[in-house]
């Protein structure tokens, strides 16, 4: 029994992944309907061979109906002439009655012989219906193998589906695993940049109170003071910024002092006898050391043993009131001689004496500074600030920042490049934003820095896949079709 094909049954209006068909591809959505095509034209050519098979047989019998007959009246022609012959030998007497049986034999043998032609015609056209019958049968054959072919194809494609549709679910599962270890190098790279920036404030034009989050200021942390054109760093204990490079004032005060540093040697190897003058500082005025200077000649000795008289004895008495001042001064003659070659530079540091107290309070800052200058020197070298991009000592992580264009840059080797957050998808560094539908288990879909999530069916649907119930029902549906 065969089962008539349902036209359209597995048509592309309803075989295509907006219906949840199993077929979504153009050229696999056709197959449905050439093999229903091909099993309804071979039910076609069967039931047409099938009628003509029973025509042909119809004719044959008629054929063998009619050769009987033929038989039959050759037999009875063939008696009719055994009969004529006894009667002929009779007829002799009766001619009218042997003509007239003469003329009924040669009507029955006319008439055998139609009928014999009328059998072999039948006979022909029988052998020719049968001959079209096999034809059609060979046909029918044919295309029911063709579309058992098709069938055959149309499993093959459905398991290339199937197996797609498992390709399809393993890249989701990829991606969603490159997804999440995108999500987690951009969360390191946002806390590389947040401690970067916690730690390095960038140009401002006075000491922030906190850092550029808001929060609590960082120890060390660092930033370029525009109204002043220095570094500054962040002393947490002392909660205070201090210069990383000394005050103009300073420094041409540690620049004086720097060229006197032998003489500040000397002095303070004599820093008691300096100590003893300094208790005397009232009278060793310029105008004293002059005298001293003119006193100390040979001629001046002579004349002083001249004025050896008795009122210059009496002077001298006087004198005598001061003659330890001048013992101690005679004592330390070498060391005045010595303060008198630097006295512009006494003079000048004690103008300074308050830096000098501070240079001093900051020994061990300056000590570390000191111990560190190559430090220093190289960071001074890797970060610069100007209005304009430097055009010289370039190497290649260097920073600088231009005031002009107020932005901070790196230079990578052949040019200056803007640090600048990135606004463009989420594996150059973005963070990504969840939008509706992210849930436990739920696949995500990535579009820009939008992260969506999806269900198993969302995703499913998304790809033009089908379940496996729908599969199922789909291959039973094409069974029944095949019959």
């Amino acid at each position: 029994m065969t089962t008539a094909a349902r036209a359209g049954q597995f048509t592309g209006a309803t075989d295509n992944a907006a219906k949840g068909g199993l077929f979504n591809d153009s050229k696999i959505d056709g197959i449905p309907d050439l093999v229903a095509a091909d099993v309804a034209s071979a039910q076609t050519s069967a039931t047409t061979a099938t009628t003509q098979a029973a025509t042909a047989t119809t004719q044959a019998t008629t054929a063998t109906t009619k050769a009987t007959e033929a038989a039959t009246s050759a037999t009875a022609a063939a008696t009719s002439a055994t009969a004529a012959a006894t009667s002929a030998t009779a007829a002799a007497a009766s001619a009218t009655t042997a003509s007239n049986a003469t003329t009924s034999v040669s009507t029955n043998a006319t008439n055998a012989a139609t009928s014999e032609t009328n059998a072999a015609t039948s006979a022909t056209n029988a052998a020719a219906s049968a001959s079209s019958a096999s034809t059609q049968a060979t046909n029918a054959t044919t295309q029911a193998n063709s579309a058992l072919s098709s069938a055959s194809a149309a499993n093959t494609s459905a398991t290339n589906a199937a197996t797609s549709a498992t390709n399809s679910s393993n890249s989701a599962s990829t991606a969603s695993t490159q997804a999440t270890n995108a999500a987690n190098s951009a969360t390191a790279a946002a806390a590389s940049y947040d401690s970067f920036d916690d730690r390095y404030l960038g140009a401002k034009s006075s000491n922030p109170t906190v850092d550029n989050d808001g929060a609590t200021l960082l120890d060390g942390a660092l930033y370029f003071n525009t109204s002043d054109n220095v570094m500054l760093v962040y002393d947490l204990g002392n909660t205070t910024w201090v210069r990383t490079t000394p005050t103009t004032t300073n420094q041409g005060h540690i620049n004086t002092v720097s060229g006197i540093q032998a003489n500040v040697t000397t002095v303070a190897g004599i820093s008691s006898e300096v100590s003893s003058v300094a208790a005397k500082a009232s009278l060793i005025t310029s105008d004293f050391v002059a005298d001293l200077n003119t006193l100390g000649t040979s001629d001046i000795v002579s004349d002083l043993n001249q004025l050896a008289t008795s009122d210059f004895v009496s002077d001298l008495n006087a004198v005598e009131g001061v003659k330890a001042n001048v013992t101690n001064v005679a004592g330390v003659a070498s060391n005045v001689t010595t303060v008198a070659g630097v006295a512009a530079n006494v003079t000048t540091v004690a103008g300074i004496a308050s830096n000098v107290t501070t240079v001093a309070g900051a020994n061990s800052n300056i000590t570390t500074v000191a111990s560190n200058i190559s430090g220093v020197n190289s960071f001074a070298e890797r970060y610069r600030v100007g209005s304009s991009d430097p055009g010289s000592s370039n190497d290649e992580g260097d920073l600088a920042y231009n005031s002009t264009s107020n932005v901070l840059k790196y230079y990578n080797g052949s040019a200056w490049v803007e640090v600048a957050a990135n606004t463009k998808g989420i594996g150059n560094g973005n963070v990504a934003e969840f939008t509706t539908g992210v849930a436990d288990d739920d696949f995500l879909r990535i579009n820009g820095t939008k992260v969506e999530g999806r269900s198993a069916s969302e995703v499913l649907t998304d790809i033009g896949g089908t379940t496996a119930t729908a599969a199922t029902d789909e291959a039973t549906a094409l069974a029944i079709a095949l019959g």
